[in-house]
């Protein structure tokens, strides 16, 4: 009976430390780095459409040719779910048609005493067609759209 209630116990604990473990996707933000002036922009999400950025579209008709994702998780504060999960599919169109698809992984979760943590994912080169990132974390997801183009 002893040995049941032991493999009980640890069952509840294993349950308990998969539940706390639970990384959630709760903001995505981007900016545009500006070229000229070395700095990020303002938040771009639900701003656009963006039209040249690479050759002086961007605010303060500086150029941009990269785009700074902040991804931001959250997961119980007292919880370190190093093998937690989220993955980000990042897919452009091309002038080809044919779509790149790009995708991430990001574990080793640390999250701070608010229970927050922020990952970074820099894409390069990618201003000129429209950009999209879905983020998977647990059972939630998240989803943007960035409207570039560039003149032929």
């Amino acid at each position: 009976m002893k040995a049941l209630l032991a493999v009980l116990s640890g069952l509840a604990l294993v349950a308990t430390s998969a539940h706390a473990a639970e990384i959630k996707i709760v903001d995505v933000k981007a900016y545009l780095f500006l070229e000229h002036s070395g700095k990020f922009s303002d938040d771009i999400v639900d701003k656009g459409p963006f039209e040249n950025l690479a050759k002086g579209g961007a605010p303060g008709k500086d150029s941009a040719s990269a785009v700074l994702f902040d991804l931001t998780f959250s997961g119980e504060k007292n919880a370190a779910p190093k093998y937690a999960t989220a993955t980000v599919d990042i897919t452009q169109g091309s002038i080809t048609g044919q779509p790149t698809v790009i995708r991430k992984a990001f574990a080793n979760f640390q999250l701070g005493p608010d229970g927050l943590q922020h990952k970074a994912l820099l894409v390069e080169n990618a201003t000129c067609s429209p950009l999209s990132l879905d983020v998977f974390a647990g059972k939630t997801t998240k989803s943007v759209k960035l409207e570039f183009a560039c003149p032929k």
